[in-house]
């Protein structure tokens, strides 16, 4: 576990590294204060997301209570760092009672590539409780804008205690309202799972030993709703669904709630600064 610690801050740091390097960085010889810092080009938001349940890659992580989940983003120069958390309400699995059980730190650079045409790469170090199941991802994808939608794919590869893939296809559309600024998000995404070697995951007839398929995926719906210039509150809902018999198996048994499908809401609130 000390090794996994070091491996997540170690990565992590590169890129907090390099985005305190850009935001810190000296303006050239001449430069004035104000075109330095017109230089630094630094976005931050901040947001918090009050739901009915945690869910993550098809799986209920939460079961009877509704959950809080903050996130804090700063960008520059196509660098990200982030961190967010989960507060849930009346968590049943490690211990009973309100509690904070993860904080997940991301570090991405995201660059365009050509017009319309995004590459991002990053990692992603998830705290969970006791730090027993701590967990580092490395992930790369890339994106395109068409007219109409956005489609994706990403892949992510665990590096630790559970070596796998987590292959992501996303389509994404965000069309307008012609009242007050609003807007709908749609989207949708779909998720193939490859365990090399597992020992986390159970299946109702036993442990797995290793496991591919496609897995699960997720509608969503969002009404985006401007408040102030830098204010937007979106109330928000969802539907994950297995995608294949066996991965309705697999996520029933590993669900905190026991279900393979779930449908779940709530409300997001973002500052942008």
């Amino acid at each position: 576990m000390k090794k996994l610690r070091s491996r997540g801050v170690g990565a992590l740091l590169v890129f907090f590294v390099a985005f305190m390097g850009l935001v810190c960085g000296t303006a050239p010889a001449g430069a004035d204060e104000q075109g330095a810092c017109e230089d630094v080009k630094l976005t931050g938001s901040g947001s918090v997301d009050f739901l009915s349940q945690y869910i993550w890659r098809g799986y209920a992580l939460s079961a009877g209570s509704a959950v809080m989940q903050p996130s804090f983003t700063l960008g520059s120069h196509g660098f990200s760092f982030n961190v967010w958390g989960n507060f849930d309400t009346a968590q049943e699995l490690f211990s009973h009672g309100a509690k904070w059980n993860e904080t997940d730190f991301t570090g991405s650079y995201s660059r365009e590539l050509f017009k319309n045409f995004t590459g991002t790469v990053g990692t992603i170090y998830y705290n969970l409780p006791n730090g027993r199941f701590d967990a580092l991802e490395v992930y790369g994808g890339v994106a395109y804008a068409f007219p109409w939608f956005t489609v994706g794919f990403t892949t992510y590869r665990e590096v630790t205690h559970t070596p796998g893939w987590w292959m992501q296809l996303d389509l994404s559309r965000n069309f307008p309202l012609p009242w007050c600024g609003m807007s709908v998000d749609l989207g949708m995404t779909f998720g193939y799972l490859v365990l090399l070697d597992d020992d986390t995951l159970v299946h109702p007839s036993g442990r797995l030993d290793s496991y591919s398929a496609f897995h699960s995926g997720t509608l969503n719906a969002g009404l985006r709703i401007p408040v102030l210039k830098w204010l937007t509150l979106t109330p928000k809902i969802g539907f994950a669904f297995p995608l294949t018999g066996e991965a309705a198996d697999i996520i029933e048994a590993n669900s905190w709630d026991g279900e393979s499908t779930h449908v779940f809401g709530g409300l997001n609130i973002t500052a942008a600064f």
